[in-house]
């Protein structure tokens, strides 16, 4: 038998019998066969110089620091160029031999061994000058502590912990994910934490005189290291689908947390030769399943009004560069969300792109709870105050004529989806706002009253004001959809509005008097009381201004569906993750509904499908579909539905 292999599984074995002896009061073999196996392990270290970290002729005693210490790196720890994409996998190996192997999620770490024993660990931090932590690495479940290599060695990879032991730790729902807890776990000052998480240490890279990638990891295998999977791939001769595939099945089996995959030449020469940037080598490249995701320190918490008059947090943090742009703000949503990330200025936060476009915050690592939620509108200096809308707390002025939920709703009201006027901005709006031109939506069809002086505004010509007020006429010419859609009623998206509209034939003024004599929605595909409520609430407060706004516009048939076959008829439609054969999500739900379909935000027992490029993701909605049994479809799936 491997002489390594044997290492691993007695000392696997001792502890499991000595674990039993202590803690549970069991004897599972006698001394002597205990005393055998010890003299049979202590024997196999003697002669390879290999001792693993939990190894029981090794008890590494349980230590306190009082605070980590910082250290310069002995050189540069990169950040690696990151893609989304398959075929930059394909292009960057072009022929050539490649290491295809799992990336980790979890804190890297640089380990040091001097004289065969291991002498220093360290945090990348960041990539310059990380923290001591080798009083943690001795108490990693499967690192060596002794190498048979007598001079100076240095190996670079992952401490993580994996999915199972997160679940087992986690039952309480104290932790977001593995990735945070490995990262706090091997920041303990307190070891005995440490070795409690079962952390492990995975490595990736050994930066030693070798002439290939795979070598390297060969002889830390070795030496007892355990090291990340990998296959061999070259594009012309292998499929990188099936590569890929072959290495998710392994992280599923093995539990191990992973984020994406790194492609790397494999003659470490070559890869030298192409040199590197200020941020990256270029000898490899990370494919990333999942969004990217940076740390930045939160500057600020704004607000702004949305069209319900509900003030919505923006945080405000330090620049940083994420998939490709530079960002410094992110939405917060909601009241909920600012107390579940117990936010406060100063705070260290991570930051994410949402289907690699909307900034979002994943997670404060402070966590100060230190900010105060306002009771004064930063709009208007009215009062605030928060209300529990579907169980979620949001903050809203009381003040009515708040000039932001005017600005909120008019910015609704003319956009693409409602009643789409060109031209008519945020900026436009709050322009003729601040004159006085505009307090209602129906104002909007009478600035025509104004032209004059809009001439004399700042960047307002004859032709753009001509094109402008020619643009609102246009729009009088509508459909009942993007009428109702149009009014921001509390819970009426686009779907539901359409239901209402294809309901009442596109007859705008039978709509309306239906609706002010008290109907009942509920009648109505997927209306429930909430919704129904949320619809007389509205024509109760509002049946005045709405039946003048309704003589503005002259209603036309909706867009019909000509002969695009109905074969999603009665079938409803969850959408997650980035696309990439439709240009967007609005140009998939258009495609959905046209072909008689219906959208829905979350996944329930209603779903027929969950549409979702990587059917192997572990967010929620995925899990939810799973739960319940929803088939989860690519786009290319999805495509052949509707072709075939």
């Amino acid at each position: 038998m491997d002489k390594v292999k044997r290492i691993k599984e007695l000392t696997q074995q001792l502890n499991q019998y000595r674990d039993s002896y202590y803690n549970n009061s069991l004897s599972e073999i006698s001394d002597q066969e205990y005393d055998d196996l010890f003299d049979e392990l202590k024997n196999l270290e003697d002669k390879t110089n290999i001792v693993m970290t939990n190894s029981p002729t090794h008890t590494v005693g349980y230590e306190v620091k009082s605070k980590l210490e910082k250290v310069k790196h002995s050189h540069p720890m990169l950040s690696l160029d990151k893609t989304k994409s398959m075929d930059d996998l394909i292009k960057f190996s072009n022929g050539r031999e490649c290491i295809l192997s799992l990336k980790m999620d979890g804190l890297t770490i640089l380990n040091t061994y001097n004289s065969g024993c291991l002498y220093q660990s360290e945090t990348r931090g960041n990539g310059e000058e990380g923290e001591i932590v080798t009083h943690n690495a001795k108490v990693f479940s499967n690192l060596p502590l002794n190498i048979p290599f007598n001079n100076k060695f240095e190996i670079e990879g992952e401490a993580i912990i994996t999915q199972s032991d997160f679940e087992k730790i986690n039952t309480n729902g104290e932790y977001k994910n593995c990735r945070n807890l490995a990262s706090g776990s091997v920041r303990q000052l307190d070891n005995n934490i440490t070795k409690k998480r079962h952390v492990k240490f995975i490595a990736w890279k050994i930066p030693f005189e070798l002439t290939t990638y795979s070598l390297g990891f060969e002889l830390a295998e070795k030496w007892g290291f355990e090291v990340v999977p990998y296959v061999r791939y070259n594009s012309l001769t292998d499929n990188i689908e099936e590569k890929i595939e072959e290495l998710k099945i392994i992280a599923r089996d093995k539990s191990y947390p992973i984020d994406g995959l790194v492609i790397t030449y494999d003659n470490i020469e070559y890869g030298k030769s192409l040199g590197k940037t200020g941020h990256h080598p270029k000898h490899s490249l990370a494919y990333k399943f999942y969004d990217e995701e940076v740390t930045s320190t939160l500057k600020d918490i704004e607000w702004s009004m949305g069209k319900t008059g509900e003030l919505t947090p923006v945080a405000i943090f330090n620049e940083v560069e994420l998939e490709g742009t530079t960002v410094s703000r992110a939405s917060l949503h909601n009241i909920s969300i600012c107390k579940d990330l117990q936010l406060g200025i100063g705070d260290e936060i991570t930051v994410y792109k949402a289907n690699q476009i909307i900034p979002q915050i994943r997670d404060n690592l402070t966590k100060s709870n230190s900010f105060n939620i306002p009771n004064i509108c930063p709009i208007c200096s009215g009062s605030t105050k928060i209300v529990k809308e579907n169980g979620t707390e949001v903050l809203i002025c009381t003040n009515p004529d708040c000039k932001g939920k005017l600005l909120g709703k008019l910015s609704h009201f003319v956009s693409k989806n409602a009643i789409n006027i060109d031209g008519l901005s945020e900026q436009r709006l709050q322009k003729f706002i601040n004159l006085g031109w505009l307090n209602s939506f129906r104002d909007i069809y009478y600035l025509s009253d104004h032209k004059e002086e809009i001439y004399k505004l700042d960047g307002f010509g004859k032709k753009l004001v001509g094109k402008l007020l020619e643009n609102i006429e246009k729009s009088r010419n509508t459909t009942l959809d993007r009428f109702i859609y149009g009014l921001c009623i509390p819970l009426i998206g686009r779907t539901a509005s359409k239901v209402i509209a294809k309901e009442f034939n596109n007859q705008a003024e039978e709509f309306y008097d239906i609706w002010y004599h008290g109907y009942d929605f509920t009648k109505l595909d997927d209306f429930g009381d909430a919704m129904n409520n949320s619809m007389k609430a509205f024509i109760r407060e509002h049946y005045r201004w709405i039946a003048e706004l309704i003589g503005e516009f002259n209603f036309r048939e909706a867009e019909n569906n000509g002969n695009v076959k109905q074969v999603l008829e009665g079938q409803l439609f969850v959408i997650t993750g980035s696309l990439k054969f439709y240009k967007n999500r609005e140009e998939l739900v258009t495609t959905i509904e046209r072909n008689g379909g219906k959208v829905s935000g979350s996944v329930s027992a209603k779903t027929s499908y969950l549409i979702n490029n990587d059917v192997a993701s572990t967010s929620g909605k995925n899990k939810k579909a799973h739960d319940l049994g929803i088939p989860i479809i690519s786009e290319g799936e999805f495509v052949q539905m509707i072709t075939s």
